[in-house]
């Protein structure tokens, strides 16, 4: 047996034998003669059997330490399990799927229900499985108006907008007979004041001057557009309609109105037209009132030219050049009063209106009415006043300078689809109305306006 003597000044010394143990596994030392003898009296470190010193054993832990160990290590020991929140992966993954599908399920089903919550309140007898439109919105408004160039060439221009919302133009003049489609929504893409953005469904109304004296040929359209949370009135102008009819001019009034207005606009010609005229604009402001405003100074519209008690939300509108002695500078508009009935306002020149002048036609529901039209007839003597309603049935009344004559229905000849959703007409008596995705143009017989003949498809 080895000994080890220790006396001071001198270093410890042993006798052991060192050999290489390899730190992946206990080594077998039965071919030494080395005894292992512990001294418990020691300071130094104590050798351990090597024999024994694998199987030692180890501090009471937690039974699910070597478990939570493996599971670190991303292995186990043969019993230990992965878990993942305290479930098996399989019951996690089954779980985890199945919220997902009710999120997805409840994503969709939101969704497709707001769609048709929308297409419902558009049009409340709508059918649901009724398809979509595919060359018109179908919530589209329509616009109308008519020029004559210097040589004597009439053109007409009809607005309204499509499935992506965009305003469309379609133009047509009496020397080529054609329809021409341009996207203004397209043009102003590129336009400095930026892109235009008409609420889906906007109400649309358009005027064109053709001022002799002024040299002023213009094509305008009137549409809201959202603000912030308010709605305001903004138009586009056409200002060379014959050398430039791609080109076109953003404006914004910055006129607050209420919400879904709908919207009137005429050109008003000067006094013995010695200047090239006024855009009139009629619209419903935010109290409620119906307002006109004009294009001498946008921000001084008048004091209310109709009460807000007297018309209803929303009201239907319309207006129209008038004979206002020897020239056309008068103006008549017609507006939904409640509780029934069109109600005839006058314009008496300088900023003033005679506010009740009549009423054009009675039994007229707020409810079951969608929009008016009107336009002028044998050289501004007279006019004639519709109403579509909303089962897509037009009647009128005719102002022949002096009273009006009920027209209780109106008879389309030659008609295609009349079920119409949205109307319009231009002053020298032309009717426009979208039917079944599509526009179509019927001319009015000014000695019998009770019946319109139908002049060909506008759109597509």
């Amino acid at each position: 047996m080895a000994s080890a003597d220790y006396s001071p000044g001198r270093e410890p010394y042993s006798t052991l034998e060192v050999r290489s143990l390899e730190a992946s596994a206990p080594q077998d030392l039965e071919g030494s003669n080395k005894e292992v003898v512990p001294l418990a009296d020691s300071q130094y470190p104590q050798a351990v059997d090597p024999h024994t010193a694998w199987d030692t054993s180890k501090p009471a832990e937690s039974p699910y330490a070597d478990t939570e160990v493996a599971a670190d290590q991303g292995q186990g020991n043969g019993n230990a399990k992965r878990q993942l929140c305290g479930l098996s992966p399989r019951i996690f993954y089954l779980i985890l799927t199945g919220v997902i599908l009710v999120i997805l399920g409840a994503i969709a089903g939101g969704v497709a229900g707001g769609l048709a919550s929308k297409k419902s309140e558009s049009n409340p007898a709508a059918d649901l499985d009724t398809p979509r439109n595919v060359n018109i919105l179908d919530t589209s408004k329509l616009a109308a108006s008519n020029w004559t160039d210097p040589q004597g060439v009439t053109h007409r221009s009809v607005f309204f907008q499509d499935p992506y919302n965009a305003i469309i133009a379609r133009q047509w003049d009496s020397q080529n007979k054609t329809w021409t489609t341009r996207n203004v929504s397209q043009f102003m893409q590129s336009s400095t004041s930026g892109p235009i953005n008409p609420i889906p469904g906007t109400s649309l109304a358009s005027a064109s001057a053709d001022s002799q004296a002024g040299s002023m040929y213009q094509v305008r359209l009137w549409f809201s557009e959202l603000t912030g949370s308010n709605h305001t009135i903004s138009w586009v102008n056409s200002n060379n309609p014959i050398g430039n009819p791609d080109f076109w001019v953003y404006n914004a009034s910055g006129l607050p109105t209420w919400n879904d207005t709908q919207l009137a606009v005429a050109w008003q010609r000067c006094p013995k037209d010695n200047c090239p005229g006024f855009w009139t604009l009629a619209y419903q402001g935010r109290e409620g009132y119906i307002r006109v405003a004009n294009s001498s100074n946008w921000s001084n519209n008048t004091q209310p030219v109709v009460r807000t008690n007297a018309v209803s939300a929303g009201a239907s509108l319309a207006l129209v050049p008038t004979l206002n002695g020897a020239y056309v500078d008068g103006m008549m508009l017609a507006t939904q009063r409640r509780p029934g009935s069109i109600g005839r306002s006058t314009f008496l020149g300088d900023w003033n209106w005679k506010e009740d002048d009549g009423t054009i036609l009675d039994n007229v529901d707020p409810t079951l009415t969608r929009q008016f039209a009107a336009a002028a007839m044998n050289n501004w003597n007279e006019a004639l006043f519709i109403a579509l309603s909303t089962d897509g049935s037009v009647r009128g009344a005719r102002w022949d300078g002096k009273a009006y004559d009920t027209i209780p229905k109106i008879s389309f000849a030659q008609g295609q689809s009349t079920n119409f959703s949205a109307i319009a007409m231009t002053t020298d008596a032309m009717f426009y109305g979208i039917s079944d995705d599509q526009i179509w143009e019927y001319s009015v017989d000014t000695s019998d306006p009770s019946t319109f003949t139908l002049a060909g498809k506008v759109y597509p």
